[in-house]
């Protein structure tokens, strides 16, 4: 039983189409019009004789549910609001300024436009229903409608009839509490957001989570805000990001995989501190952030998959005769880390080294390898004291 036709280019409900009116159908390119019987939802129908045998759309079954009652919500508030100038479509495209997530827009199962601001509404009611995999991140969609002005219900199938929507249950999804609705009156989008990065700063904190680590699947990006635990990747088919990964690490990994694997400064306690600090840090997804926000957790061809470090060998202290900068050798394999946390730019800085680091460099200045750096320095044909760039003394 069809519930969706073209008309001109755009989806559209049985309710914005008159009886007689022809529309297409989307999935075999028939003609079809609507028809109204007792104890059926208004729907659309082929309009000729054996019209829709070879179209999936039109037999009745499960399938039709989530359109149904796409069609269902449209037609109720098409109704409830019928005196007042508004638009009403079905799978609307709402272009997005700024988005929880990085859409650039959202498809809302119903949007009944107004073309004036309501005092309540906003710049109109949009209407999602939830059925098995249609279901959406809510609290993200729930943030990017509220930002763009529009109010919001959430409903599920168990609240439509067979024929109709009772726009009441509309009504009581914005009056209740129990987060169905949601207005930008009454509700702040900021309210909808669990990363704090996101809500102070505007933007998501996005760390790669190294695929030597995860379980057969590709390497994604985790934001490591406190509360947040957005995972995306990046599709080159598509040129975009896609949301809502789940964790890729496997189900035995614990912290405590990492105790010889995580390089932390001299004067911090010991690993059962560390563990400590990073749980409060990263409240959820908490070894996923570890391991994104940590640079010496690379591919290592030991057991585990990324190095472990022996005992660091110090190479520069500060005043308190505190370590500030410290080599580390793997126990697994040539590689050696230069790790400073001093550093000119008084931030940390690790550097890999496929062996034991060249007698001549001096390491306490480095800041990033020399055999990579591209500066000019490095000219056989110049002559510098000093590289700006890695901090290489006669470059």
């Amino acid at each position: 039983m069809p519930f969706r036709a073209i008309r001109n280019g755009e989806i559209v409900a049985p309710t914005a189409v008159a009886g007689n009116e022809s529309v297409t159908c989307p999935d075999c390119g028939d003609s079809m019009h609507t028809r109204k019987r007792t104890g059926e939802a208004r729907h659309f129908v082929h309009s000729h004789s054996g019209g829709g045998s070879n179209c999936p759309t039109a037999g009745t079954g499960e399938s039709d549910t989530h359109a149904r009652c796409v069609a269902l919500a449209a037609e109720a508030l098409s109704d409830r609001f019928d005196s007042q100038p508004t638009q009403c479509d079905i799978e609307k495209q709402i272009d997005l300024e700024k988005s929880y997530l990085g859409h650039d827009h959202r498809r809302a199962d119903v949007l009944l436009g107004f073309e004036s601001e309501n005092a309540y509404f906003g710049h109109g009611i949009v209407i999602e229903v939830q059925h098995k995999n249609n279901e959406k991140n809510i609290e993200a969609a729930t943030y990017d409608y509220l930002k763009e002005g529009y109010s919001i219900a959430w409903l599920s199938t168990s609240d439509f009839g067979t024929e109709s929507l009772e726009y009441a249950i509309v009504e009581e999804a914005f009056q209740s509490d129990d987060g169905r609705g949601y207005t930008p009156r009454e509700n702040n989008p900021r309210y909808q957001i669990d990363c704090q990065h996101y809500l102070y700063e505007g933007e998501h904190i996005w760390r790669s989570v190294p695929s030597s680590v995860l379980d057969d699947v590709d390497e994604y990006e985790l934001c490591i805000g406190q509360e947040c635990d957005i995972r995306r990747r990046y599709d080159e088919e598509t040129d975009s990001y896609e949301y809502g990964i789940e964790s890729g690490l496997p189900s035995y990994f614990w912290l405590k995989m990492l105790r010889k694997a995580i390089v932390r400064k001299s004067n911090f306690g010991g690993f059962n501190e560390m563990k400590q600090t990073l749980r409060q840090r990263h409240r959820v997804a908490t070894a996923e952030k570890a391991l994104a926000a940590r640079p010496e957790i690379e591919y290592c061809r030991g057991p585990k998959g990324f190095h472990e470090w022996k005992s660091p060998e110090t190479i520069w202290s500060d005043f308190s005769d505190q370590p500030q900068i410290e080599l580390r050798e793997c126990r697994y394999c040539p590689v050696h880390l230069l790790t400073n946390f001093r550093g000119r730019r008084r931030d940390r800085t690790d550097i890999f080294f496929g062996g034991p680091p060249d007698s001549d460099l001096n390491l306490v200045t480095l800041e990033k390898h020399p055999g990579r750096c591209k500066h000019r320095s490095h000219n056989p044909e110049k002559w510098f004291e000093y590289c700006p760039e890695c901090g290489d003394t006669d470059p």
